[in-house]
């Protein structure tokens, strides 16, 4: 007797396991168009930044943190990723902190308190329907893709202990990449308790990111609520790798992103009235999705594209235009004296003193011509476009084309703005040089000295 109750305790727990490991949950959400989503994202990073100084590396500790708490709506979907989501922030802050300096906060104005996440070339542009952002605006609502998270489903019934390769697509997006040169991401089925499916994922993925290559190294999982069908909970844990870019220095750092997702009715903040005045076109207007960069201590603001990055904002404004992760060119846009506008140089002077221009060793002049077109409230606009020799210290100069325009406010406010690219970069900067010109609004600065 006792032999048989052994034998049945056995032959029961073989049964147990077998049933175990046989166990099977569908993992696919359900519909996403049109439903409601509540989200809260906790983001911890935990960095060292490597900046070259002469012919040594200089290494700085990097802190940020981050939270945002929305309710999303999906508009637009493409399968398992949502192309267009409106969106209505709570919370949108975070804190930074370079060499452990005191902590640099930010926070979403109230006014741009709804948004609208719209995929557009594969990337989440974020824009607010009310109006313009500024470039911490933007940073701030460039978070985790909780449009891309349904696609870390594989979209059919799972053994657990089985395991599915991420598609493409997904780790891109939720990666935050502009390309993607490789991955090996995959997930797991853990274990499924009452009702929630536990899932881990790990992998590599390799890119380019602001020009700059990165490799992450992630270790993540998830919840999934088999009743309500939806992913509830995901941690995403990723060490980075990035190396210099010319817009970014080196970055290693580890990355810690806590995003609780709960399913909700229609908020009042995202019904039908709420949405009308989100665009319907294809691509957002750029009114809404250029950024808006105003310097209390500049005498002017300017609206530009998002492929345009800051690099350096005193003394002087610099910019630069990355494209699909190329550089493309820079601008310098410097303040210059105020003037007596009846008093304005001639374009042959401006073009005689760019010639000049400390470091800059022309060989040829391809333009010089005033600027009919300008835009309102520009009295006089110059451009002189030659290619030479650009030098800095005493790196050897660089085959480069360089536009030098001068800017002069109805009320006598100066400014020279300077486009340098290399010569196979002309045809790609194009003419938005002339466009970013065009966008520069003049400001009475308070502290700006009158005329002499």
């Amino acid at each position: 007797m006792l032999v048989r109750r052994l034998l049945s305790c056995v032959l029961a727990g073989m049964f147990s396991t077998s049933l175990l490991h046989a166990q099977s949950v569908m993992l696919t959400e359900a519909p996403l168009a049109q439903r409601c989503v509540r989200n809260e994202i906790v983001m911890e990073l935990d960095g060292k930044i490597t900046v070259r100084q002469g012919d040594k590396d200089a290494v700085f500790p990097h802190k940020a943190t981050a939270k945002h708490v929305f309710l999303e709506r999906y508009l637009d979907v493409n399968g398992v990723i949502v192309d267009k989501a409106a969106r209505f922030y709570a919370t949108a802050e975070s804190s930074i902190s370079f060499n452990n300096s005191p902590a640099t906060k930010r926070s979403l104005r109230a006014e741009r308190s709804f948004m609208v996440g719209q995929r557009t070339k594969d990337k989440v542009l974020s824009f607010s329907p009310t109006g313009a952002l500024t470039r911490e605006e933007v940073e701030l609502t460039e978070h985790f893709d909780t449009m891309a998270v349904a696609g870390l489903l594989p979209g059919k019934a799972v053994e657990v202990g089985k395991t599915w390769t991420l598609p493409n697509r997904v780790v891109f997006a939720l990666c935050d990449l502009e390309g993607l040169l490789q991955q090996d991401l995959e997930a797991k089925l853990e274990s499924v308790q009452d009702r929630i499916a536990h899932v881990k994922i790990f992998g590599k993925a390799q890119g380019i990111d602001q020009g700059a290559q990165v490799t992450m190294l992630i270790n993540a999982n998830f919840d999934f609520d088999t009743k309500q069908q939806r992913i509830v909970f995901v941690e995403w844990k990723q060490a980075d790798d990035r190396q210099q870019g010319p817009i970014s220095p080196a970055l290693s750092a580890d990355v810690t992103i806590k995003l609780t997702r709960t399913p909700i009715e229609e908020p009042e903040q995202l019904n039908k009235f709420a949405l009308v005045p989100i665009p319907t076109t294809e691509m957002p207007p750029g009114s809404l999705t250029n950024i808006l960069h105003h310097d209390a201590k500049q005498p002017f603001k300017l609206s530009y594209t998002r492929d345009w990055h800051v690099v350096s904002d005193h003394p002087q404004l610099v910019m630069r235009l990355i494209d699909r992760g190329d550089f493309i060119a820079q601008v310098t846009i410097t303040p210059w004296k105020k003037i007596d506008p009846k008093s304005v140089m001639t374009l042959d002077a401006f073009a005689d003193l760019m010639a000049k221009t400390p470091g800059w060793q022309e060989d040829k002049e391809v333009e010089r011509k005033q600027i009919k077109d300008s835009a309102k409230g520009h009295h006089t606009v110059y451009r002189v476009a030659s290619s030479g020799l650009l030098s800095s210290g005493s790196s050897e100069g660089v085959r480069t084309v360089q536009s030098f325009y001068l800017i002069v406010s109805d009320q006598g406010e100066q400014m020279i703005v300077t486009f340098s690219t290399t010569p196979p970069q002309v045809p790609r900067l194009g003419n938005r040089d002339l466009e970013l010109v065009r966008d520069i609004i003049f400001t009475e600065a308070d502290n700006n000295a009158p005329p002499k």
